[in-house]
């Protein structure tokens, strides 16, 4: 087993919440991926990270446009967390409404963030993003979350305090 391999199957064990990140293309098209690697980075200001492939084809596009989603995925998700995450359907499963700034948030999702790039920095294989969140929204009641661990799907029960 290389060892790339163990890091990655090791890095299982830690469970993820399940995203799509979402922008508006300049013709107007939703262009998203999901996404694991996202975190909270600060509270004064608000801000996000979100790490995404080097050779990916929404890089780019995410950098010039500098407005862009990320949504929070519901149990009942997983079929949109595949689409974007490399197992395209003929058509998306993904409802998409205009957001705050023409930014497309995911109809159904447990929470959305807006945010603009605050910076960018190349990290190994991955840009790391960071985000000054400037809209969010959730339902009063979470749905029970999509999760990712040991390479599979799994559901969690949110409860709200």
């Amino acid at each position: 087993m290389s060892i790339q391999l163990k890091f990655r199957r090791l890095m299982g064990r830690f469970v993820t919440g399940i995203t799509v990140i979402a922008l508006r293309t300049d013709d107007g098209e939703v262009a998203a991926m999901t996404a694991n690697a996202v975190t909270a980075v600060s509270l004064d200001p608000m801000m996000l990270l979100c790490c995404i492939r080097n050779n990916s084809g929404l890089l780019a596009p995410l950098l010039a446009r500098g407005s862009f989603s990320v949504n929070i995925l519901s149990a009942n998700q997983g079929d949109i967390s595949r689409h974007y995450g490399g197992q395209k359907q003929d058509v998306s499963p993904a409802v998409w409404l205009p957001g705050e700034a023409d930014v497309p948030v995911l109809s159904g999702a447990n929470a959305t963030f807006i945010c603009n790039v605050h910076s960018h920095c190349k990290a190994g294989d991955h840009t790391v993003i960071f985000g000054t969140v400037q809209h969010m929204a959730a339902e009063e009641t979470p749905a029970p979350a999509l999760v990712f661990a040991a390479g599979q799907y799994r559901d969690l029960t949110l409860s709200v305090a």
